[in-house]
């Protein structure tokens, strides 16, 4: 059946399909499935995997300040992160709270502490669309404030023709030149220009207009630098706690020995990784994999995160040069990995309970959630079939299992396909998706 669906699809060459008993590891079927495509976020089941095993479900990340306080005065306070992807603005604020408690009025300098991690702010292949600023194309570092992304609310004036206003958190990270206008209807236009300054902060340019009375004109986009951003971001949380002082914010090697003052852990992995396989979360997917590295070796680096990668799959049965492994996202181009890889390492994290239920846990349920919620409803029993899309311009993948009844035969399933049929592809992998639960579930 599943030979026929591929036949009467007509998609050529572009389509590669392996499916493996995961008990057994025997194989059930193979078509072009030893050809290494680009898997799009397909990737993300390779990183989530190593992850896991490497780190362990429970790892957390940690962020914290540190200092010396000397009559309620701290000359350098160093903001240190450990790479948790969920660091917000309010946590900031939470940990400046601590500091009062702490008996800290003042605070002099700011420093971020970026060590953990390397300098490559842009993980591998996001260069490939250099002009692009939306968030899904962040960089990242050790403590990302926001996800390493702000957005800009272009409120209207009272009156027509008065200058809108423009609210940023973290405003002291931007030199603003607005010159957007209120109007007296229309709809609103806002264009903004960003450019990195070498200071630290980000010159941004805004031009057009909101209409009177209307609702604020809201985007969000990536920072250019995510270091000088967070200085910013912890200046203006001390602002907020009513800590004072000068707050200058430098980059930098901060002095050695200093105590730490307040600090805060992020879910642990097993709970950012729901994001990653049900949501497809590309930033945390990069965070992790450089956590993983600079967890083994430090500073973390993507690429030494692609090489622990490269060794699970080794682990997983996968020789060592089938695969090529740029990132921990599946974005762009760089990425090579064939359908009978993704099977090999379904079924080496599946056969450790250790991580098992974990691993089944992070993928999206078909019919039900993440980017699998409206998508195969109608299988022959829910829950059945947990997986990770993937897709791109010319990519589109589905990689999982299929749960067979009373702990009875699962399947593990790979299916890619690159090529400009995107459409027809996606059905293709549905229809092959439902003849294998069908299979398991014989009516």
């Amino acid at each position: 059946r599943l030979a026929a669906l591929i036949s009467e699809a007509n998609l050529g060459d572009g389509v590669g399909v392996h499916v493996v008993d995961v008990t057994s590891g025997r194989q059930i079927f193979d078509h072009h499935g030893s050809v290494a495509r680009n898997p799009a976020s397909n990737m993300k089941l390779v990183t989530a995997a190593a992850a896991l095993l490497r780190l362990g479900p429970g790892h957390q990340m940690m962020t914290g300040l540190y200092g010396r306080v000397t009559d309620g005065v701290v000359d350098t306070l160093v903001l240190r992160g450990f790479g948790d992807p969920t660091l917000r603005m309010s946590d900031l604020v939470e940990l400046c709270e601590r500091l009062q408690d702490r008996g800290v009025r003042t605070v002099r300098t700011i420093m971020v502490d970026n060590s953990y991690f390397d300098d490559q702010l842009l993980p591998p292949a996001f260069d490939q669309q250099p002009n692009e600023t939306a968030a899904f194309r962040a960089p990242i570092s050790a403590a990302p404030v926001e996800r390493n992304a702000y957005v800009i609310n272009v409120l209207p004036a009272a009156a027509a023709g008065e200058p809108a206003r423009v609210r940023l958190a973290a405003a002291g990270h931007f030199v603003v030149d607005s010159q957007v206008t209120t109007a007296p209807d229309g709809e609103p236009r806002v264009v903004a220009v960003q450019r990195a300054r070498d200071d630290g902060q980000m010159n941004l340019r805004l031009r057009g207009s909101v209409p009177v009375g209307g609702m604020p004109s809201s985007f969000r986009r990536r920072v250019e630098d995510p270091i000088g951003y967070a200085g910013h971001a912890l200046a203006e949380a001390l602002e907020r706690t009513g800590i004072r002082g000068t707050r200058r914010v430098q980059q930098g090697r901060p002095p050695e020995g200093l105590a730490l003052l307040a600090s805060r852990y992020s879910p642990t992995l097993s709970q950012l990784l729901h994001a990653v396989g049900k949501d497809s979360d590309n930033f945390v997917a990069e965070m992790v994999m450089k956590v993983m590295a600079a967890e083994d070796r430090r500073p973390g680096t993507s690429a030494h995160g692609a090489e622990l990668m490269q060794a699970m799959l080794a682990d997983a049965g996968v020789p060592a040069g089938q695969a090529t492994i740029v990132n921990g996202s599946g974005l762009f181009n760089g990425n090579l990995i064939a359908p009978q890889h993704f099977t090999a390492v379904l079924r080496h994290v599946y056969m450790n309970p250790a991580v098992r239920d974990e691993y089944l846990s992070h993928l999206a349920i078909a019919g039900q959630d993440g980017t699998l919620h409206e998508r195969l409803s109608d299988l022959p029993a829910r829950g059945i079939v947990r997986a990770k899309t993937g897709t791109l311009r010319n990519a589109t993948s589905l990689s999982g299992y299929v749960l067979g009844p009373n702990n009875g035969q699962v399947l593990g399933f790979s299916v890619i396909y690159n090529g400009s049929q995107i459409g027809p592809a996606r059905a293709l992998i549905d229809e092959l998706v439902r003849a294998m639960a069908s299979h398991l579930y014989p009516r």
